[in-house]
């Protein structure tokens, strides 16, 4: 992970899943989080800035390889996901 946005330790695994939360979306959510922003309070109302970073670093994550596109969706939750397309690249 190239940004300077990025968790320092890997959340735990089971985080995301009792969320139903794509891997890719718990470690954005755990690089944004604070003393003052917990995870969880991030995963259950973020704001309209976390939900853009968060966004941007998913896509970064998997331009990077950290993550695999897998068709493009990452939940946030059960009812809410990104969806990424793939980028054309010009050699």
């Amino acid at each position: 992970m190239r940004n300077a946005i990025c968790s320092t330790f890997a959340p735990p695994s089971e985080w995301g899943l009792s969320r139903h939360t794509h891997p890719a979306v718990v470690q954005a959510i755990f690089a944004l989080s604070s003393e003052e922003r917990a995870p969880e309070a991030i995963c259950n109302m973020p704001t309209a800035d976390e939900w853009r970073k968060a966004g941007e670093l998913v896509a970064e994550y998997v331009d990077d390889g950290d993550f695999a596109i897998d068709g493009g969706r990452f939940a946030w939750n059960s009812f809410v996901s990104f969806r990424l397309r793939p980028i054309r690249r010009e050699h």
